[in-house]
């Protein structure tokens, strides 16, 4: 007889132990959601997800979403499982471009993007999966034939799907009540997600475009089982609990996403309905009974024999239990909590058995040190190991029933927010990479939807001016990018110098003069020149009647039909027919009648306008900042010209523009040019441009009168280290700025010069900017006084072409490249 069984399959393959079956998509709110229908019949869907950080939480926040969440999870029916997990990976994708204009720039970010590329950064993605094994047709066929009254009918496919649609919907909505952020995964996510479960080697998928089974997709590494497993030629780990504490808090197992190397951390909760959960409690009370009624029954006995003196010796445990189970029952009845059957393990993996060993150590001492009893497995790795792919639900069935409350303490749900690794409104990548605790890296954006204006605020010497210069820098990346800086102590001229910017040192240096009226030709222009002249008065003290605004615009018109060359202050002062309005406007021309210089005619007074707003100037104001009477006129007069470049077609085609203005308060406490940043901060988004402001100055800032329209508008808040930030004057001007208590902890125990604090609606995180390992960027950005001395001494000697070769060469570096194997697009 001929032998069949030769061309039987014989070799046991991982696609036979996996259910993944075909994908499908249903709609949830209007959003398209992938379903994996599986092939016993089954239906699990995953979403991405995103807590709360536990570092800026206080206790009430995280009491509410406890609560909240417990409640979604107690309402679910017995036929659901839940997956939560928490995946944490090399992060090496470094979103870059190539629109930086300049070598310095360029090299700072090409610095940057060695760094974070060089894998030594770890990040954690939260996942979700709902799992659900819908009733069999014999099941439902039953009911119908018991309840009278019910509709005999066949349940569709399409129906079994719409039922499942509506409890993804209700779970989306209860996290996003709690500011959870929620990112529900389309068929080529899940399929590349499913695929991170059962491979070594995670890469993005494509689902296929005709549906077919996913066995042919996903596996692509061969699984070694035994007690140490190998997925492919990496040595696998399986860290799991065997006994639990008393209590726990919330963000119990935290530290895992703080770890330096890839894991991943599942938990698995089976849920029950109220009724099937009373009735496992009630079976397992009558279990603890049982034991205190057999001991007490031997006690009894022993009574009789040897007397009753031995009776202390009952089972205290058991009557324990009974008081907690008791307890516990009260609480389901009374919808105030429920119970899961719960699970969790973590899976690590690594090419070198000693390192897979010590990876391993290091989890269980974290389950140590929070009091759960943990063990590294070996006869069940690969049960285990199965129980942590979501849908596998039959795989490494463990007992332990624990209360909704405690599964959101214990499950993946704190996180770290990394910022957002896309500027949308941008549509670039994001503005900065810098470093957070935990190994992790942190992307920094300015916006906020569409609202760039941000605020950095801190005390002096806490790294104000080193990280403005770095923002400053990083925003060279957007194409056709215009950088404006509104600068105090030169803090940004070696940067200005090294991207060959211009800067001006405004009332110092001659380098700098207006001619404000040139273009007064131009009706509007010719309007905001009245208005500007006579806010010029109203700083002098002079009353501005209706008389002397006819006079004003009367020379106006007279200067206007003259040559552009001969409209200056000095001809618009001359056809004045007003001896007041003269005196008064003698100190912006160069001389009065009788040859007095005038006080500010150098700047004003100019037959050519040497301002120029090209793609990156610097306005050095402390000078300027001196004069008080002319702050506010010099001020109006050079961000109308800002103004008019950005409102420009254009200038609004070409490319976001940037403007800091450091040490703000000057700004805030000129009430005219006050006024005009209200209507500005209002106005300027709509044509791409941020304003930064920041100072160092608390007190002042607080005072300001238009401090609530800087808040409203500033949706980005950079906040610096405060030792005195938990005092109670400044603590209540921290709460002010929206900040928590536990939030204003973090900035009093916050390094300076090393770290800050960014708060948004998007999130919040500590961060550092990681110039350590940046030596480049650092020589360029952190500028004190010897530094500004060689700066000038350079400039002196080889001129402003030439400042980078000797700048570069006298700090000892080299113009640094991208990593030539790097892919600088995501």
């Amino acid at each position: 007889m001929y032998k069949l069984n030769l061309f039987k399959r014989t070799v046991h393959r991982l696609s036979d132990d996996v259910h993944f079956g075909r994908l499908a998509s249903v709609d949830v709110a209007g959003r398209s959601v992938a379903v994996c229908i599986n092939k016993d019949g089954s239906l699990q869907a995953t979403w991405r997800y995103r807590g709360p950080d536990l570092d800026s939480s206080v206790e009430e926040e995280l009491a509410v979403m406890t609560d909240r969440l417990q409640g979604a999870v107690a309402a679910m029916k017995t036929n659901y499982v839940l997956y939560f997990e928490a995946q944490r990976t090399p992060s090496t994708a470094y979103a870059s471009t190539e629109y930086f204009p300049d070598p310095v720039t360029r090299g700072m970010d090409a610095e940057r993007c060695k760094l974070f590329s060089s894998g030594i950064y770890f990040e954690s993605r939260f996942y979700a999966t709902l799992y659900c094994l819908p009733p069999r047709d014999r099941q439902e066929q039953l009911k119908a034939f018991i309840v009278e009254g019910r509709e005999k009918k066949i349940t569709k496919a399409d129906d079994v799907l719409a039922g499942f649609a509506e409890q993804l919907y209700k779970l989306f909505i209860m996290f996003r009540n709690l500011h959870i952020e929620v990112d529900p995964l389309d068929e080529d996510a899940l399929l590349t997600y499913l695929h991170s479960t059962v491979s070594g080697r995670p890469r993005p998928l494509r689902a296929p475009k005709t549906p077919m089974l996913l066995d042919r997709c996903l596996y692509d590494t061969p699984f070694y089982g035994g007690l140490e497993p190998q997925l492919g030629n990496q040595h696998m780990r399986v860290i799991a609990p065997i006994s639990y504490g008393k209590e726990t808090i919330f963000g119990l197992l935290d530290e895992f996403n703080r770890l330096d190397f890839a894991f991943r951390w599942v938990t698995r909760a089976y849920c029950m309905s109220k009724n099937d959960v009373l009735g496992e409690l009630d079976t397992e009370r009558r279990h603890w009974k049982g034991k205190l009624q057999s001991i007490t029954s031997t006690l009894a006995d022993a009574a009789i024999r040897e007397g009753a003196q031995n009776a202390e010796n009952i089972d205290d445990l058991a009557v324990d239990r009974i008081a907690e189970i008791r307890d516990a029952i009260n609480a389901v009845e009374g919808d105030h909590i429920s119970f899961v059957y719960y699970s969790t393990a973590v899976v690590v993996l690594d090419a070198d058995r000693e390192t897979v060993d010590e990876k391993a150590k290091l989890i269980r001492q974290i389950f140590i040190e929070r009091g759960i009893k943990a063990k590294i497995e070996d006869f069940n790795a690969v049960d285990t190991w199965f129980s942590c792919i979501p849908g596998l639900v039959g795989r490494n069935i463990r007992r332990p029933l624990i209360s909704t409350g405690n599964l959101i303490h214990m499950m993946p749900l704190a996180l770290a927010w990394s910022g957002e690794d896309w500027n949308r409104h941008l549509d670039g990548p994001p503005l900065l990479y810098a470093q957070t605790d935990g190994a992790s890296p942190y992307r920094l954006n300015l916006h906020v939807g569409e609202i760039g204006h941000s605020l950095m605020i801190g005390p002096t010497g806490a790294g104000k001016s080193v990280h403005l210069n770095v923002i400053e820098a990083a925003f060279r990346k957007y194409k056709n990018a215009r950088v404006i800086i509104f600068d105090k102590g030169a803090s940004s001229k070696v940067l200005t110098m090294g991207v060959g910017g211009k800067f001006y040192d405004i009332g110092k240096s001659q380098s700098l003069s207006f001619q404000p009226l040139v273009h007064i030709d131009d009706e509007d222009e010719r309007q905001w020149a009245q208005e500007w002249l006579t806010d010029f008065l109203r700083e002098e003290g002079i009353e501005v009647t209706p008389e002397r605004k006819s006079l004003i615009r009367d020379s106006l018109t007279t200067v206007a039909g003259m040559e552009p060359g001969f409209r200056t202050m000095t001809t618009f002062i001359s056809f004045l027919q007003s001896r007041k309005l003269k005196e008064a406007f003698y100190p912006m021309a160069l001389s009065d009648d009788n040859g007095n210089k005038g006080e500010y005619g150098e700047i004003f007074d100019s037959d050519e306008d040497h301002l120029s707003i090209t793609s990156w100037q610097s306005f050095e104001m402390e000078t300027l900042m001196n004069a008080k009477r002319i702050v506010g006129t010099t001020l109006m007069y050079i961000f109308h010209r800002i103004e008019n470049v950005v409102k420009s077609v254009k200038s609004a085609e070409s490319g976001p523009t940037l403007i800091v203005l450091d040490e703000c308060w000057v700004f805030f406490e000129n009430p005219m040019f006050a006024d005009k940043i209200k209507e500005w901060l209002k106005t300027l988004r709509k044509y791409n441009t941020s304003v930064l402001f920041a100072t160092q100055s608390l007190d002042d800032i607080a005072k300001s009168p238009i401090l609530d329209t800087v808040l409203s508008s500033c949706l980005s808040r950079i906040f610096l280290p405060d030792k005195l930030a938990i005092t109670e004057s400044r603590k209540d001007l921290y709460h002010a700025f929206g900040l928590n208590r536990q939030q204003i902890q973090l900035l009093a125990h916050a390094t300076p010069q090393r770290e800050y604090y960014y708060d948004s609606p998007r999130g919040s995180r500590l961060y550092n900017l990681a110039l350590d390992r940046c030596p480049f960027t650092l020589s360029y950005v952190s500028v004190n006084k010897s530094a500004l001395a060689r700066c000038q001494r350079i400039l002196d000697e080889y001129g402003e072409e030439a400042f980078n070769e000797h700048w570069i060469a006298e700090n000892d570096l080299i113009l640094p490249d991208y990593p030539k194997e790097e892919a600088i697009a995501l």
